[in-house]
Order: C-alpha cells, then structure tokens, then sequence
C-alpha cells in the first residue's frame, strides 16, 4: 500500500490497474498474453509482471481464473470478479478485516 497515492493507486502499480481496466473493459477471460498486449506490451513492465500480478489478484480474491486449452498446452483466463466500484469496495472490506486483527 503506498499512502502517497490516491484511489485505487495506493494498493496497486499503474501498469497493474490498466491491467485491470482492460480486464474491466472486456469483460470476459483474457489470457496474460491478451493483457499484455493491450497494455502495448510497454517496456516499462515485463510480461512476466504481467503475468505475477493477475496470479496475485486471483489468490487475493479479485479475479477469477479459469483454466483454457489451446496451442502450446493449458492456460488461464482471467476476469474481474468485481467493475471498479466493487473492486474497491472489496479492497475497502477486506482492508477493514486486517486492520481489526492488528
């Protein structure tokens, strides 16, 4: 979390959240690659950043996975579980939940 940032930038890096608004923007599954390209496969951030941060956010409950055959073997299909409103209100509850327990 980075606290001199706003919205949704305090929890995620800028390239993470475009991630998401492309997620957001589609609406249905897109691969790490499919991502990645939207994103315009930018220098800035690898695709393996790519692929670590949307593994992230389906173990830390924002996203969905499901797992999709075709050339070159087994692949994921990410899509958001929440549009941006419900993200943050996901983040804001579970935000909640760990700070109670401290």
């Amino acid at each position: 979390m980075s606290l001199d940032q706003e919205g949704l930038l305090m929890f995620f890096k800028p390239y993470q959240l475009d991630a998401l608004k492309a997620l957001w923007a589609k609406g249905d599954g897109m691969t790490t690659r499919e991502v990645w390209y939207a994103l315009g496969r930018n220098e800035a951030f690898s695709r393996a950043s790519i692929i670590n941060f949307l593994e992230s956010a389906y173990e830390n409950g924002f996203l969905d996975k499901t797992e999709i055959t075709g050339k070159g073997g087994h692949r994921g299909a990410f899509t958001a579980k929440y549009d941006e409103a419900g993200t943050k209100a996901y983040l804001k509850r579970v935000f909640m939940e760990r700070l109670k327990e401290l």
